[in-house]
């Protein structure tokens, strides 16, 4: 899936930074899982993993592809896939909602009216199995793991769905398929939904917290609320929507991590909140938190001597061009990992 701060490229210099650090797999904490990236190559190197997010989403990841683990489910899950694929559309929420044929009655272009039909009866189909008992808890999640994935790929988006394209591009115009994604095998895990200093605080001690919040003010349930609204599903009330790109209702997901006067409070909380050994936090040059103030509450939390900021150099994620009201500084910022031990 495409998405802000998705660590996969990064994946390789978080490894040698544990490495360096000389911190051996334990009860690991990564509260801002996202697309569980991270958590789930914690898991491959033998952590045992919470993984949580505020966002529903980031649970559906994490229970699908971390706490879930490969073997003869994934082989039915596969199957059910297919089945789901062959589906034919339907007339749903989503359909009426965000699969607009054009702008001539100001609709929601984000899917064609097939693909956003397609994804109302897979997405209704799997909640009839789930609540008929005809599918365990980890099957329902990998599948509406598959089908969040499968709509990002045909989403008429540039990467992001803050907004919506005014004409079809490439992507949108290609059928939704449901591709099976196997579960990372490893310790076992488990999955959360809640805010960052909740989930920590209510994890005992642990070893390693892994820190990967929000560094700017794009607040993530605006950013990714159709990935949101498949996840959550819209089968007991059929939620109101606002705005031009159909918002969800999202005041206890909006993040004190986003807000410039709030972030660094809202880190000094989490570690209030932390009983563990290590922590490790990305965050990267263009953040809202100064690298000093990140700094001085590490070594306030921590033992000074140990704290260190390593760096590394990558390509920006950018969700859309440099035009009128918007010019990125660069093609490249550099991400930072900044860590401390106990």
């Amino acid at each position: 899936m495409r998405y802000i701060g998705n660590k996969t490229k990064l994946l390789d210099f978080i490894r040698r930074t544990l490495r360096r650090r000389g911190i051996a797999p334990g009860l690991a904490v990564d509260p801002f899982t996202g697309t569980a990236s991270v958590a789930r190559d914690l898991k491959r190197l033998g952590h045992r993993v919470v993984a949580s997010d505020v966002m529903e989403y980031g649970r559906v990841f994490a229970e699908a592809y971390v706490v879930a683990e490969p073997g003869n489910g994934h082989a039915r899950v596969a199957t059910l896939l297919d089945e789901l694929g062959s589906l034919p559309p339907r007339d749903g929420f989503l359909r009426r909602n965000f699969g607009a044929t054009d702008q001539a009655d100001q609709g929601r272009m984000y899917f064609t009216p097939d693909n956003a039909g397609r994804i109302d009866a897979a997405r209704d189909r799997i909640e009839r199995w789930r609540r008929d008992g005809a599918i365990d808890q980890g099957t329902f999640y990998a599948l509406v793991a598959a089908l969040i994935e499968a709509a990002d790929r045909v989403a008429n988006t540039a990467g992001v769905y803050a907004a919506f394209i005014k004409s079809w591009q490439a992507n949108a115009v290609k059928p939704l398929e449901l591709k099976p994604r196997r579960p990372q095998s490893g310790p076992p895990a488990r999955a959360a939904r809640g805010d960052a200093a909740d989930v920590v605080g209510d994890s005992g001690p642990f070893d390693l917290l892994y820190l990967d919040p929000p560094y700017n003010e794009r607040q993530y349930p605006a950013y990714y609320h159709l990935p949101e609204l498949i996840a959550e599903g819209w089968f007991d009330t059929e939620p109101a929507l606002r705005g031009k790109t159909g918002l969800l209702p999202d005041a206890d997901k909006r993040s004190d991590w986003c807000r410039r006067g709030a972030a660094a409070d809202a880190l000094g909380a989490v570690l209030d909140a932390a009983d563990c050994r290590h922590v490790v936090m990305s965050y990267n040059s263009e953040g809202m938190i100064p690298s000093d103030t990140i700094a001085a509450l590490l070594k306030t939390w921590g033992r000074a001597s140990t704290y260190k900021r390593y760096r590394r150099r990558y390509k920006r994620y950018r969700s859309d061009a440099d035009g009128e009201g918007r010019s990125y500084a660069g093609d490249e910022v550099e991400e930072y990992l900044f860590c401390v031990d106990r």
